[in-house]
């Protein structure tokens, strides 16, 4: 949550308000998450490793020499110097930045998913909560007929001055509950339209995704799940550590080569060269080679931790969904064998009924309902979460998986 409250402050104080009048759907929400802004600093450091910026030279020194040891004109000598590239170092550099721009790729792959999997939460809160208070107004609009019939029927039998005060106290608690939950609407909605930049949005036609086809979209999930970016991402910085390594143990002086020009000298000819090889038998950055191989070892261990836990997330997210799924569906089988509706149905036709037990069996219909919406809320919160483990949101086509026909987006 905290989370998700820093990163709509940064969205409002960098964004523009850019009106837009058309409608947008959860499938438009959902594509914003490829547009934040924090994006762009992968795009930037992607961008920037390209060869003109980090390949080595094929030349590193080049250097003009003069000498003369008798200080006299016939003594004087001349050459250039210079000193090739190691070719070993220069294909390990190159290695190791190729390595290095898929890291930042992975990264920013990583960086989508989360966006998306936020966006997901945003969205499904919302279209949760209107549900939620549309129940909440039907009950304070039951409570008040509750009062409006006690309050007008004072003289009868019909009359309970704690029944009374009991629906007064009702009307509280529904106003409190109904004023929380605007709290927390406005809130969320305030969240989506920054990350829209639309004033104002209007979801309630919108139809969230039903237990059958969460069950039959998590089956098909779990039989055909994709890798872990994180275990990808580790992985990747593997071979960027072991590119590290490689580029340390090539970074020697190879040698060098050396044309001579002698104007003066009595010589068959005035020119000449020279060359030098070195052999790296004594190598002064040990230190580097070491400490880039610790990081490989440290991250090696790291990877196969990683790959434990998250292969038990996996079969825990997917069980626990079974689960919440399979407690939903017992729930709405008890509330259907209660049958209130078929009651209040069969009391209304009664004659000389009373209308106060009429309304408790429609408050006890409600309460089932709300009770419902909450056991679906769970359902949808931890399908959002399995989704977000086994790494679909941001598989192609992307898809709105909180629509009932799975409707897919670009």
């Amino acid at each position: 949550m905290a989370k998700r409250i820093t990163f709509f402050i940064l969205v409002f104080l960098s964004s523009g308000w850019n009106t837009v009048f058309g409608q947008t759907t959860v499938s438009d929400f959902l594509l914003t998450a490829f547009e934040d802004i924090n994006t762009q600093g992968y795009d930037a450091s992607i961008d920037f490793i390209s060869p003109r910026n980090y390949r080595l030279p094929v030349v590193e020194d080049l250097e003009f020499r003069y000498s003369n040891d008798e200080f006299t004109l016939e003594d004087q000598q001349y050459a250039v110097r210079f000193r090739p590239g190691n070719p070993w170092k220069i294909r390990r550099n190159n290695a190791l930045f190729n390595a290095t721009k898929k890291e930042l790729t992975i990264r920013k792959q990583i960086q989508y998913h989360e966006n998306l999997e936020m966006r997901y939460e945003l969205a499904a809160e919302y279209l949760l909560d209107i549900q939620l208070m549309d129940i909440e107004e039907q009950k304070y609009s039951l409570i008040q007929k509750r009062v409006d019939i006690l309050s007008t029927n004072m003289e009868s039998s019909l009359f309970n001055a704690k029944d009374f005060v009991d629906a007064k106290m009702d009307q509280v608690d529904a106003i409190t509950n109904q004023d929380d939950l605007n709290v927390s609407l406005s809130q969320i909605k305030k969240e989506i339209s920054s990350l829209l930049q639309q004033p104002d949005i209007e979801w309630e036609n919108e139809v969230l995704i039903s237990v059958s086809a969460i069950e039959n979209v998590s089956d098909e999930v779990a039989l055909n799940s994709f890798s872990s970016l994180e275990l990808d991402l580790i992985s990747q910085r593997i071979e960027v550590a072991k590119s590290e390594v490689k580029l340390e143990k090539a970074d020697f002086n190879v040698g060098y080569f050396q044309t001579e020009y002698y104007p003066e000298k009595n010589r068959d000819s005035d020119f000449g060269i020279a060359f030098g090889i070195s052999i790296p038998i004594f190598k002064s950055n040990r230190n580097q080679v070491a400490e880039r191989k610790l990081d490989e070892i440290e991250l090696t261990g790291e990877l196969a931790a990683e790959q434990f836990q998250d292969s038990v997330k996996r079969i825990t997210e997917y069980e626990y969904l079974k689960s919440l799924i399979s407690q939903h569906e017992i729930l709405t089988d008890r509330i259907n064998t209660l049958d209130l509706i078929t009651l209040k149905k069969n009391l209304s036709q009664i004659e000389n009924n009373n209308p106060l037990i009429i309304l408790e069996l429609e408050e006890g219909i409600l309460k089932l309902k709300e009770l419902e919406l909450k056991s679906y809320r769970r359902v949808v919160e931890q399908y959002i979460e399995f989704l977000s483990t086994f790494n679909v949101l941001t598989q192609l086509p992307l898809t709105n998986y909180l629509s009932e026909s799975l409707e897919t987006f670009e």
